[in-house]
């Protein structure tokens, strides 16, 4: 048995230990290396012509369409029936919607029944448990609560696991690529039950899955800078390639994530709309993506208080390659990725994102894993707004080693390792053990029992399968722990 000291060394927290827009921080200023870092990303007369280039098509791109995604709202996010996408292949119109957008609303993932079941063992769960710890401290809506029955009952429900597999598989990934996109790893979550008038859960817009890691860690930039800087028209978001070996969490920040989600997502277990504290998203992750990794090489020639007018300020001619600062901006090391007119002025965040349409209990909202999404700034509803957080993850050797990980937290009972530390749900009322995974697939995707690799599995699925199984120590037989 893992000792609960050396499972999680995270320090204890809660949600807003991973934002400065929650704890109140501010940003510091990067050091040198910082602009040397763009200097070796942007690295020849060549490469520098091509971004500028670029860098105006977007701006010019975004200029013209950001008035139409804002006129557009909900209507920019695809729903799809749970058995038309499941049923269906990566030509659809539902599959091409969502790669366009970058997020979905998947309908009837899981009966209302069951969802609202959930939703109510959750409350018993916190009500047995007081000592639970959520955000704010004192008047929880997030709470660090991750192994209760409900959760283990919806991450392993065989028509949720189905989805996250067919969601995985709308990526892309070359046949000598050591994934597993059919193969899912079960990451644990928080969840979430926001209060009608709340305010404070405002949490603005921001993206998952690293912050300065997209330009400092070598294997990731490449995701980015190799497809962006020749031409981001033609560049692949959907390319899992880059991404596998990616070091997502470099400065083991309090809430970053390490392991390597294709998705964010959340199962809804209450009827929630817009303007009652839901999701909001921005309508083009090609666009999104591609314009934040490019902003820490352009600076404004004359701010915005010099400006004549708004416009003048976004012009392109406003804007200069600049390779000495050190400024990434919204993005600072060891916290999240966060958005604003501010640091990123051309997607004009307080226009073009969107919240997304009504959900009912039942329904899973996904994002892409670079997706810019947001929490509305306040609960106006009636209702309260309750969501379970469950992110697609495939098969890796990294995401191997962090299920290993998991899976020693999931029996301590202590908070997974990508979460802030500290005792978590050692000895509460009701936590689930081992026992409460009832199928192969749960005690698969939870790390206790052996991947095995299809008859028409690709080169690279052969050598992660085997690679895991290695890892989690399932090489031979049933882990013994």
């Amino acid at each position: 048995m893992f000792q609960m000291s050396t499972v999680n060394k995270k320090r204890e927290g809660d949600i807003a230990s991973l934002f400065t827009s929650l704890s109140g921080e501010k940003d510091d200023s990067l050091p040198k290396r910082y602009s040397d870092l763009k200097k070796r990303l942007i690295n020849s007369p060549e490469a520098e012509q091509s971004l500028v280039n670029g860098w105006k098509r977007l701006l010019a791109f975004l200029r013209e369409n950001n008035p139409m995604w804002a006129e557009k709202g909900t209507t920019n996010i695809p729903q799809v029936r749970y058995d038309d996408l499941i049923e269906g292949n990566n030509t659809s119109a539902a599959a091409r919607a969502i790669r366009d957008c970058g997020s979905v609303i998947v309908k009837g993932a899981v009966d209302r029944e069951s969802a609202l079941a959930w939703k109510e063992g959750l409350r018993e769960y916190i009500k047995k448990n007081p000592e639970v710890k959520g955000f704010p401290a004192n008047n929880k809506q997030v709470f660090e609560i991750y192994w209760t029955p409900s959760q283990i009952a919806a991450r392993t429900h065989p028509r949720l696991v189905s989805l996250v597999v067919r969601m995985n598989t709308l990526w892309n990934a070359s046949p000598s690529a050591e994934i597993s996109l059919r193969d899912p790893v079960l990451y644990a979550d928080r969840c979430r039950e926001r209060q009608p008038g709340d305010t404070s859960f405002a949490l603005g817009p921001h993206s998952d899955s690293g912050t300065i890691e997209r330009w400092e860690d070598e294997s990731y930039s490449t995701v980015y800078r190799d497809g962006i800087v020749e031409d981001w028209e033609t560049w692949d978001p959907w390319n899992v390639d880059g991404r596998i070996k990616a070091n997502t969490d470099m400065y083991d920040s309090p809430g970053g994530s390490s392991i390597f989600r294709t998705f964010q997502g959340w199962l809804a277990l209450s009827s929630t709309g817009p303007g009652e504290g839901t999701l909001r998203v921005h309508p083009s992750i090609k666009h999104a993506t591609a314009y934040f990794w490019m902003r820490p090489f352009f600076s404004a020639i004359k701010p915005e208080a010099e400006c004549a007018s708004k416009e003048e300020y976004l012009d392109a001619d406003n804007w200069r390659l600049d390779l000495e600062s050190t400024e990434f901006p919204g993005s600072p090391p060891g916290r999240g990725q966060e958005f604003s007119d501010a640091t990123h002025p051309h997607l004009e965040v307080n226009k073009t994102m969107t919240s997304i349409p009504r959900v009912e209990p039942g329904d899973y909202v996904f994002w892409h894993c670079d997706g810019v999404h947001a929490v509305e700034s306040k609960h106006a509803g009636s209702g309260d707004s309750t969501v379970m957080y469950i992110a697609a993850a495939p098969l890796t050797t990294r995401n191997a080693e962090y299920l290993a990980k998991q899976r020693a937290t999931f029996l301590s009972g202590v908070p997974p390792p990508d979460f802030p530390g500290g005792k978590g749900e050692n000895g509460f009322i009701g936590r689930t053990s081992e026992e409460d995974l009832k199928t192969s697939e749960a005690r698969r995707g939870m790390g206790f029992e052996k991947f095995v690799a299809r008859e028409d599995a690709t080169e690279g699925e052969h050598i992660v399968v085997r690679a895991a199984n290695d890892i989690l120590g399932l090489a031979e037989k049933r882990v013994n722990i």
